[in-house]
């Protein structure tokens, strides 16, 4: 018995998709390995992303440290950070304190003369003892660099 052409050359490519082993899918930090300066969105977007899983590493890695300035408990007067250690160590007490339950900003405006960026988020989580839960603003300042949009301020205030 013999076979007509088109169904045997259809039978012989699917045996052929078949066998072919499917590429191991990509992690999503190697999807997007871009050297390319940050924008003010994308900046905005990765503090977002830190601040929700507290990770204050990369928080301080997107600030400018010769201007940056910090207020994280809210009414507390705004603190200067002049290297990423200070920056960490203004960041990581509070964040350390607070269970993080949620960091969405929802709100970003531009300025185009001044050159400067602002996003305003509401930070909400559990401050423990009397404070509990509850929600605070924080407002992000960031300013262009020669390798990107970088962090100039951050204020928390009820």
């Amino acid at each position: 018995m013999t076979l007509p052409r088109t169904l045997l050359l259809a039978c012989l490519a699917s045996t052929a998709i078949a066998a072919a082993p499917e590429p191991p899918p990509v992690p999503p930090a190697e999807i997007r390995a871009d050297s390319s300066p940050v924008t003010a969105v994308r900046l905005f977007s990765i503090v977002e992303e830190a601040w929700a899983n507290s990770d204050t590493e990369r928080l301080t890695s997107l600030m400018d440290t010769t201007v940056v300035r910090i207020a994280v408990k809210p009414g507390a007067p705004l603190t200067s950070a002049v290297t990423r250690v200070a920056a960490a160590f203004l960041l990581q007490d509070q964040l350390r304190l607070v269970h993080t339950e949620a960091f969405l900003i929802r709100r970003f405006d531009c300025d185009q003369k001044r050159r400067i960026c602002r996003a305003t988020a509401m930070w909400t989580g559990d401050w423990g003892g009397r404070q509990g839960k509850r929600s605070v603003r924080v407002t992000l300042t960031a300013k262009p660099a020669p390798t990107g949009w970088l962090i100039t301020e951050i204020r928390a205030e009820d």
